[in-house]
């Protein structure tokens, strides 16, 4: 007998996990880098990923169903042309550090619950930006695989308006500023971050072959400033990290830093005004609590009175290329009052 809607549905959610834990287990023992050559028995791909026979075979056949694998009339298995372009670490459009990244996140989610219960992070967010030298790696790095894919689209949402100068607040492994460079001639960045996170910044800008126009500087964007005279500064995916009373520091900074024709840039994922979409975002919301000390996802109504008070005005609010996304541009004026919030669903709105 087939299972009700809503038992089908809350079956598919319980389940959910099982599928993540197939990928990121096929990820973790190499089992899509084994195949990239071409396909194998299960005896090879279990000798290629140090696993028993048996458990191998329960993964690549757990990986045919989830259409990650092949396997053939005569039991050998090989990589889905899907699986061959984001989850082997050969190829140019790999994922994997970033599908690394989720699996060390299934961890602090387990305790989603208990940071529930305590208000507090389940994982210390040091040991992704240094402590932990592998995971930083794969952070930096992985966000940059994720974030590099709709980059460039987002660089060409707004006009460059004679900007010289942009600043990357917290800016990784610099993928903002890589595509802010491609598409606006003449622009030169410079990338703030932490100490151990700058020599994975000048590999990626190395290999973008921009170099000799994005520069990197140590700082703590707790406390630091963010220079002068700036055209753009540049907050990509940065203020979900933070309290409510974080971000108005960093905004406040932000718009010192700025020229008198400067625009500080807000870039990340929002809740609309009811608070229950999109869905990617209110479980965002859930991931900031677990893994980010003061965390949260914002409407972009509450970041626009944040950005007021911190001085910037007429703000300007651009759909991403991200479904859950938005731009918010806000230029150089006196701190005011704040007016009517802006719609979330306008590509271009002016609040």
């Amino acid at each position: 007998m087939a299972l009700d809607l809503g038992m089908a549905q809350i079956s598919q959610m319980a389940f959910g996990y099982w599928q993540a834990q197939a990928l990121f287990a096929a990820v973790r023992t190499g089992v899509f880098d084994a195949l990239a050559g071409g396909s194998l028995t299960v005896e090879k791909a279990a000798a290629a990923c140090a696993l028993p026979e048996d458990s191998a075979l329960r993964l690549l056949d757990a990986c045919v169903a989830l259409r990650l694998l092949t396997r053939s009339a005569d039991g050998e298995y090989a990589n889905t042309p899907h699986a061959q372009r984001l989850l082997t670490e050969g190829s140019a459009e790999s994922v994997t550090r970033w599908v690394k990244v989720m699996a060390r996140w299934y961890e602090p989610w387990g305790g989603v619950t208990q940071a529930l219960q305590d208000g507090q992070p389940v994982e210390e967010r040091r040991l992704r930006l240094g402590d932990d030298e592998e995971y930083a790696a794969d952070f930096i790095l992985g966000m940059h695989e994720y974030n590099s894919r709709s980059a460039t689209a987002l660089a060409q949402l707004i006009p460059q308006q004679g900007a010289g100068t942009l600043v990357d607040v917290g800016g990784g492994a610099g993928t903002y500023s890589i595509a802010f460079c491609g598409q606006w001639p003449g622009l030169t960045g410079e990338v703030i971050d932490l100490p151990a996170v700058l020599p994975l910044t000048e590999r990626t800008v190395a290999r973008a072959g921009l170099a000799d126009r994005i520069r990197v500087r140590a700082g703590d964007y707790y406390t630091d400033r963010f220079g002068s005279g700036v055209d753009v500064v540049l907050l990509s995916n940065v203020l979900h990290q933070e309290s409510p009373e974080a971000a108005l520091d960093i905004l406040r900074r932000a718009r010192e830093a700025l020229s008198e024709s400067g625009r500080v840039l807000v870039h990340g994922h929002f809740l609309d005004e009811t608070r229950t979409a999109p869905l990617f975002t209110t479980l965002h919301n859930l991931s900031a609590l677990a893994l980010w000390d003061g965390g949260r996802s914002y409407t972009v109504a509450e970041m626009v009175e944040l950005m007021r008070r911190a001085g910037l005005t007429d703000v300007e609010v651009v759909q991403a290329p991200e479904a859950s996304a938005k731009l918010l541009v806000g230029t150089v004026g006196t701190v005011g009052s704040v007016g009517t919030p802006p719609g979330a669903d306008g590509s271009h709105e002016r609040a």
